[in-house]
């Protein structure tokens, strides 16, 4: 693989982490507020698809050539993103009190 798709690989791997972390915090009152059962099913239904659809990406970027590099940024960003609005949350709610 060229440095070029590995610069476009990285950079998209960033992204997708965002988006990730975008899309569980829209979807996240829809999953955490019905039956145990469903919030296993939903919870298990939106990895899938999150995870399918950056193969997807990946595949059209890079014909499919994935490195674990990769999949690491994009659960590193995850979870920064994560960590930086649950900071977010507990300042806002220490500033109520």
């Amino acid at each position: 693989m060229s440095l070029h798709l590995q610069l476009i690989s990285i950079f998209f791997s960033i992204l997708y982490g965002l988006f990730s972390s975008y899309a569980l915090k829209k979807v996240r009152k829809y999953i955490y507020e019905v039956n145990k059962i469903y919030v296993i099913f939903n919870s298990f239904l939106l990895m899938i698809n999150l995870t399918l659809i950056y193969f997807v990406f990946m595949y059209k970027i890079n014909s499919g050539n994935i490195k674990i590099l990769f999949i690491a940024i994009t659960v590193i960003t995850f979870l920064i993103i994560n960590y930086c609005n649950l900071q977010k949350k507990c300042k806002n709610k220490s500033n109520r009190l």
